[in-house]
C-alpha cells in the first residue's frame, strides 16, 4: 500500500483558504460596482498653486551672493520660471519689509519686474527669492499695478 504525503488537514486548510477568498472578492465585487458620482469641479486657484509648489532655485543676500539681476539672468531663463520675493519682517516692521521687497524688485531687473511678492511676519526678519514653475495658464501681472499695490 502506498501512503501519498499531504492528503489530510492540508487540503482542507488550502480548500477553505480559497473559498475565503472568493467569498471576500465578490463582496468587494458587488460593493464597488454601483457607479460613483463624479467630484464636484474644483476651481482654479493660480495663486495658491504657485505658492505651494516646490521652488527650483533660491537666493538669499549674504556673503558671496551675486547681485539678484545677475544671478536671475542665469538662472531664470525658461520662461515658465516665476519670481517670488519673499519677505519675513519681526516686531511689527512691515512698512521695512514692504519697502524691501518693492527694492527686491528694482535691484532684480525686468526678469523680477512680474515678480510674485509675499511680506509675512514670522520669528526672523529677511528675504528670499526663488524660482518656481508657475501654474497652467497664469498670466504675471503688470509691474504698474504691482507697484501701485505696494505702494499703497
Amino acid at each position: 500500500m502506498i501512503v501519498r504525503a499531504g492528503t489530510g488537514w492540508q487540503y482542507a486548510l488550502a480548500d477553505l483558504s480559497l473559498i475565503l477568498f472568493l467569498v471576500t472578492a465578490s463582496a468587494l465585487a458587488q460593493t464597488n460596482s454601483a457607479p460613483k458620482a463624479p467630484p464636484p469641479p474644483v476651481p482654479p486657484a493660480p495663486i495658491a498653486a504657485a505658492f505651494t509648489s516646490e521652488p527650483v532655485a533660491v537666493w538669499s543676500a549674504g556673503e558671496g551672493a551675486p547681485p539678484l539681476a545677475q544671478w536671475l539672468a542665469q538662472v531664470a531663463a525658461d520662461p515658465r520660471l516665476e519670481v517670488q520675493i519673499i519677505v519675513r519682517f519681526a516686531d511689527k516692521k512691515r512698512d521695512a519689509a514692504v519697502a524691501q521687497a518693492v527694492q527686491l524688485v528694482a535691484e532684480g531687473g525686468p526678469r523680477a519686474s512680474g515678480a510674485r511678492i509675499l511680506v509675512e511676519p514670522g520669528d526672523r526678519a529677511g528675504a528670499s527669492v526663488s524660482l518656481t514653475y508657475a501654474s497652467e495658464g497664469f498670466t504675471p501681472p503688470a509691474t504698474a499695478v504691482v507697484t501701485a499695490a505696494l505702494a499703497r
